[in-house]
């Protein structure tokens, strides 16, 4: 099995840690009245044991597609996994999985935390019970033993009176409460992998603090892998050991957290740093904000999809796509701007 090295806090000595995922050229069409939508155009990444790897992009950049891909959620039709695509558990090929091993597949390999806990949660079914039906379909544990572990699973989510709030139903709880109840089922049948789809979405500032603060220590204590789905790079700042920044359902770069924040490459990546308030900030300063829209994923993109709205485009932009350039272990960025012949411009993104 693949492997890579990679750090400890308690040695900080080279320890290979296993390869649990493995996605290459995975693409994802929704066929429409309109036409074929392509929302996932070639993507790429790998995910190791215990480590968190975020996908951070504008809205309908296809983070949330890619992660559906992964655990294989995405209604068919209209959506379609287009051929030569790679989406390797383990190495066990997901996409060839018969029925009885996708259910098992999806729960005790990998679990979901969905974007909106309201609507997520059945609104007729008391929180306790949505636990326990996926320990039923997933674990031989009997009505008792679900019940004890619901239980205890509300309680390591940090849900006050777990036995009071075991029974009752999702509106009778705070978004705090309720998103902490999506991660107690997304965690019940222990994964390997857990996706967390914009886990703080409609909850104030400091409930986001607690929800992250939370799945970090969760994945510390259980060694769980994350892939974390946001829009937000201020979020990931000091969560994710990894960022694949994504754009119009490419990727246009990837590298660790330190990379994209100290070291970005990528006009895309640049924009979105500079959207983000700084305290460090010494003068007072309108917020930058990245004008014009993402492009129609119907129409076909010969070259860069952020040729449009990038302040550095070239001609060549509009013809064709940037190759891969490397930028060091594990960092690269998909840019013409790094062509040889391209011309020098200052990134207006301070270290």
């Amino acid at each position: 099995m693949e492997k890579q090295a990679t750090m400890t806090e308690e040695n900080k000595t080279q320890v290979p840690a296993e390869r649990v995922l493995t996605v290459e050229n995975l693409r994802v069409s929704f066929h429409t009245y309109a036409g074929e939508v392509k929302a996932v155009r070639g993507v790429d990444f790998k995910l190791d044991a215990g480590e968190t790897l975020a996908f951070v992009g504008e809205s309908g950049c296809g983070k949330t597609v890619t992660a559906k891909a992964v655990m294989r959620l995405l209604p068919v039709p209209p959506a379609e996994i287009l051929p030569g695509s790679v989406v390797n558990y383990k190495g066990e090929d997901v996409l060839s999985m018969d029925k009885k091993r996708l259910r098992r597949y999806k729960g005790e390999d990998i679990g979901m935390i969905f974007q909106d806990a309201m609507t997520s949660l059945n609104p007729t079914m008391t929180c306790g019970k949505q636990i326990m039906e996926s320990l039923k379909i997933h674990t031989d544990l009997d009505a008792e033993g679900r019940k004890a572990r619901a239980i205890e699973l509300l309680d390591a989510v940090e849900i006050p009176e777990p036995e009071k709030r075991f029974k009752q139903y999702p509106h009778e709880l705070s978004g705090g409460m309720r998103q902490r109840v999506m991660i107690a089922i997304a965690l019940a049948c222990e994964p390997t992998i857990m996706i967390a789809d914009e886990p703080t979405t409609a909850l104030d500032v400091t409930i986001q603090a607690q929800i992250m603060k939370l799945l970090k220590e969760l994945q510390l204590k259980e060694h769980t892998s994350i892939i974390l789905v946001t829009h937000d790079l201020g979020v990931v700042a000091n969560f994710a050991d990894r960022i694949q920044v994504m754009y119009a359902g490419q990727v246009m770069e990837t590298g660790s957290t330190e990379d994209i924040f100290k070291n970005p490459q990528h006009p895309y990546t640049w924009a979105l740093l500079r959207s983000i308030p700084r305290l460090d900030s010494k003068e007072k300063e309108d917020l930058y904000s990245l004008g014009g829209t993402p492009p129609d994923l119907i129409l076909p993109l010969a070259g860069c999809p952020f040729t449009d709205r990038c302040d550095y485009a070239m001609q060549i932009c509009k013809e064709a796509m940037p190759a891969k350039t490397e930028h060091g272990d594990h960092h690269c960025s998909y840019c013409w701007l790094h062509h040889p012949d391209a011309p020098k411009v200052e990134r207006p993104v301070g270290d």
